[in-house]
């Protein structure tokens, strides 16, 4: 493919293909984690303000016209910011499976997603199998990189799940080093997770 990259902020618009991508690079656990209708809680999520899964932390890649690969992160200030409304919105979105769920939600969260002072957290990388070896999710973290310096974070994290060797390979070649193996079971599914990092 010789069609040109460019990479721009992410808006209402680009909320089909972020629920497509998220739960592309997370195939198993988010739909445990969240329910059959985790789709539609992602999508009413992303064109929300004022949450972590809002459009506005999300940068798009493209080649040519279309949306090849997404990046969703945001940093420790955003993260102590909208925390509650995030789970009041996700209160609202599954209403009372939320409830069903709830254990399940807060072990989780103990696992995943928590973030340090003066960190910036990348929630999500995602890159469209057939755009794949393009360079996308080097871009896009690097775009990372630079937003986490803008803020003040003095490193990077995210985790991983452990059987996804080419996205760990990937992190190690830019950088970031595991720091810690965590694990949870969800609905009798075992998870396993990386929690990497990379000073900046």
């Amino acid at each position: 493919m010789d069609e040109k990259i460019t990479i721009r902020k992410g808006s209402h618009y680009d909320a089909k293909d972020f629920a497509d991508l998220i739960i592309l690079s997370t195939p198993s656990f988010l739909p445990t984690l969240y329910g059959n209708e985790v789709k539609t809680i992602l999508i009413n999520l992303f064109v929300k303000g004022n949450n972590l899964f809002g459009f506005h932390h999300t940068y798009f890649a493209k080649t040519g016209h279309k949306k090849a690969g997404m990046i969703l992160g945001y940093d420790w200030q955003l993260k102590k910011q909208e925390d509650f409304q995030t789970g009041l919105l996700l209160l609202k979105n599954m209403g009372a499976d939320f409830f069903k769920r709830l254990y399940s939600l807060l072990n989780a969260k103990k696992i995943v997603g928590w973030v340090c002072e003066k960190e910036y957290y990348i929630n999500n990388v995602a890159v469209f199998p057939k755009y794949r070896g393009m360079g996308l999710g080097t871009r896009l973290i690097d775009l990372a990189e630079k937003e986490a310096k803008q803020c003040g974070a003095n490193r990077l994290s995210l985790d991983v799940e452990t059987e996804n060797i080419n996205a760990i390979n990937l992190y190690k070649k830019l950088g970031f080093t595991i720091a810690k193996k965590s694990s949870t079971k969800l609905y009798g599914q075992f998870f396993q997770f990386y929690r990497m990092y990379k000073r900046i």
